[in-house]
């Protein structure tokens, strides 16, 4: 148990590189590639909290920091936009936490003693995140044995890549066994009072039978209505907390699609039709392929469930050398020539070490390349060889290392290319020495699944894409639209005689991380976070598309003026005239009257029924949701005409005919639903409670494409 202490004294500083990282998914997503000229920048915060600036060169150290973790679990060197985009995420949420729960672990004293660590890291009462990370993917087999042999690797080396991820995994458990502390701690304080309860099972458990009539908005002309300045003045300064509002802007935005012309079409047709006979005729598919198709050749076997059925069915009826096409698939022109029959698995079981070349010069790579041979040569000549302790003691990659070296299954395709050509040759129990851009591995098939046909297929491929002149076409039709509507009244007005429906996107954020219908939009998000009301953008790419954008509204942190709102100012002051007329009219009409059916007559109103009413229902069957006539009725007397009640569809007037009280002795299932209701919002509602209080901030729009 002594050996994460040992990790702890020997690699202090590494500790501070990682420290927030806590709390997180623990599949992480990849390397933020892009740096560009950021620490150039007048101003380089990305956000703040709870006062505390955050600096750019503070955020990317966090993002960096992950990456090296992600890379050291999965052996990666590359990312697509949408990992990216989720490394930039989870940075900033580590940041969040570490401003919001961390602080307040330490104001109330919260932590973890050395034994309680080592306790869920590596005694009996193992953590999740252990399992999560040392386990056996396939199997889900946690060996403890080889999970020491992993700790203890890192003590005796640690500035190693392994000896960060073990600190990094430390952190993890210890911030999230802290936050189920703190979360627990309030839990346990939360319960819900007598009063309360009895009043909630009063109120759920009560039922009223009433009957109704209702006079309808609709039965008052929106025109017959006089609305004054003042009356709307008056409301809104009433009504103001109503108004309050978070930073937004709403967008109107047309897309110039860069799609294929007709004339792409034809000549990527044709250009399939005349390459035909040469690729027939050619002596190496291989070579003919790399030197003409859009995409390489792919050295891959396939069954023929894995082609479209004509071509499948094809190549396991031809004979080498065939073509296949031309065909169009998937938005290419394509060519299909029989290269190879093979018999072979669909997937293998495997072992490997791995023998890093540490360094880039001839003398670190001929040393690997002996050890490698050492290692080899033992496991082949000594049948006894004991490849897992072999990997455990030399394999550079830890991960699989703990594992005695297991990979477990895998298809053909799976691991790069020249480990995954040595593994689908190699016959079960085999090794072979195979390099790869990781090192030299020494590998060993344990197994190999059911053997069937398959058919190597050489493929040449002309994609359908918009040539030069296309795109040049699209770009200028774009930049003319945008360069002759600077306003959004011209916008508008051109959408209109061009008919081109704009797509609208409304309350876009500074927080925001995408816009409907827009894929990957962070060059457009760039531009909306400094971009005025009624400004018109320039085109934006965004994949296929030009994008042109105008923000037809633009809403400031804090209450709404006046004018933003005042269309919904009307509708409510219009309604409360009506409500005022309708009352007036029914207060006149029941005056002595002692039976809601008269009334009704009167009114020539139909009298509605319902029944099993509660103080926590909410609608009305046929007139919508209306709380306020629920909740009067739910309280009101039996036997008596009720005064008018302002509803959502009209106003109303009830009649209660049987109530059925609760008998609130009953009162303690409400008790313990309430408590449980109470606790179970424990960890969402000290999350929103802090990160509220923090008041958060996050510029990072202003800094991505």
């Amino acid at each position: 148990m002594a050996t994460l202490q040992k990790i702890r004294n020997k690699a202090g500083v590494l500790i501070a590189a990682i420290i927030g990282l806590a709390l997180l998914a623990f599949i992480l997503g990849d390397l933020l590639d892009s740096r560009k000229s950021l620490f150039t920048r007048a101003n380089n915060n990305v956000g703040e909290i709870s006062g505390k600036k955050i600096d750019i060169q503070t955020y990317e150290l966090r993002v960096n920091n992950l990456i090296d973790i992600y890379k050291f679990r999965t052996r990666s060197t590359a990312a697509d936009d949408k990992t990216t985009e989720s490394m930039r995420e989870q940075a900033w949420a580590s940041i969040v936490e570490e401003y919001t729960y961390l602080k307040e672990y330490d104001k109330l004293g919260l932590a973890m003693s050395p034994d309680e660590l080592n306790d869920i890291m590596l005694g009996p009462n193992l953590h999740p995140f252990m399992k999560q990370a040392f386990g056996d993917p396939q199997t889900g087999e946690y060996n403890k044995s080889n999970v020491m042999k992993f700790f203890k690797y890192t003590t005796e080396n640690p500035n190693s890549k392994e000896s960060v991820f073990a600190l990094y995994i430390e952190e993890l458990i210890k911030n999230d066994r802290l936050k189920s502390k703190y979360i627990s701690l309030i839990q346990k304080g939360l319960s819900a009072p007598t009063f309360l309860a009895k009043s909630d099972y009063v109120e759920n458990n009560t039922k009223v039978d009433f009957n109704f009539i209702v006079q309808r908005y609709s039965t008052i002309a929106d025109n017959t209505i006089t609305l004054t300045a003042s009356d709307l003045e008056s409301y809104y300064k009433d009504h103001k907390y109503q108004y309050e509002q978070n930073a937004s802007k709403d967008l109107q935005y047309v897309s110039f699609d860069i799609l294929p012309s007709d004339e792409d079409r034809k000549l990527a047709s044709e250009w399939i039709g005349k390459i035909k006979p040469d690729f027939i005729t050619a002596t190496e598919a291989e070579q003919f392929v790399n030197a003409n198709s859009d995409v390489p050749y792919e050295d891959k076997a396939l069954k023929q469930s894995q082609m479209p059925d004509s071509i499948g069915k094809f190549m396991y009826n031809a004979s080498v050398g065939e073509v296949y096409g031309p065909y169009f698939d998937n938005g290419s022109f394509k060519l299909a020539r029989l290269n190879k029959i093979v018999i072979s698995p669909d997937s293998v079981k495997a072992r490997h070490i791995l023998i890093q070349i540490k360094g880039k010069t001839k003398e670190l790579a001929e040393k690997a390349k002996a050890t490698a041979d050492s290692i080899f040569n033992i496991i082949s000549k000594d049948k006894k060889a004991d490849f897992a302790a072999l990997a455990v003691k030399y394999s550079d990659d830890k991960g699989s290392a703990v594992k005695g070296g297991d990979l477990g299954w895998f298809a053909e395709g799976a691991m790069v290319k020249p480990f995954s050509d040595a593994a689908f040759e190699l016959k079960k129990n085999e090794s072979k020495i195979v390099e790869t851009q990781y090192g030299y591995h020494i590998i060993q098939v344990t197994d190999r699944g059911p053997e069937s046909k398959k058919v190597k297929v050489a493929f040449i491929e002309k994609k359908l894409s918009p040539s030069n002149q296309t795109y040049n076409n699209v770009y200028n039709a774009a930049m003319k639209f945008a360069s002759e509507n600077r306003t959004f009244s011209n916008f508008k007005s051109s959408t209109v005689k061009q008919k081109i429906e704009p797509k609208i996107a409304n309350n876009i954020s500074e927080t925001d991380r995408s816009i409907p219908g827009l894929e990957s939009p962070h060059a457009m998000l760039k531009w909306i976070a400094s971009a005025k009301k009624d400004e018109v953008s320039e085109p934006i790419q965004l994949g296929d598309h030009f994008i042109i954008a105008s923000v037809t509204a633009d809403r400031k942190k804090g209450f709404a003026p006046f004018e933003q709102v005042k269309s919904d100012v009307e509708v409510k002051v219009r309604k409360e005239k009506k409500v005022a007329k309708i009352s007036e009219q029914l207060i006149k009409a029941k005056s002595g009257m002692s039976s809601l059916q008269d009334l009704g007559v009167k009114l020539s109103t139909p009298v509605e029924t319902v029944t099993g009413i509660s103080f926590n229902s909410y609608s009305l069957a046929n007139f919508g949701i209306e709380p306020k006539v629920v909740a009067y009725a739910s309280v009101y007397s039996k036997n008596k005409i009720s005064e008018p009640i302002e509803g959502n569809n009209g106003v109303y007037i009830i009649y209660n005919t049987n109530i059925v009280p609760a008998d609130v002795k009953n009162y303690r299932q409400s008790l313990q639903r309430l408590t449980y209701m109470f606790q179970q919002r424990a960890n969402y509602d000290s999350k929103s409670a802090l990160e509220k209080l923090a008041d958060i901030k996050d510029f990072r729009t202003k800094f991505y494409n």
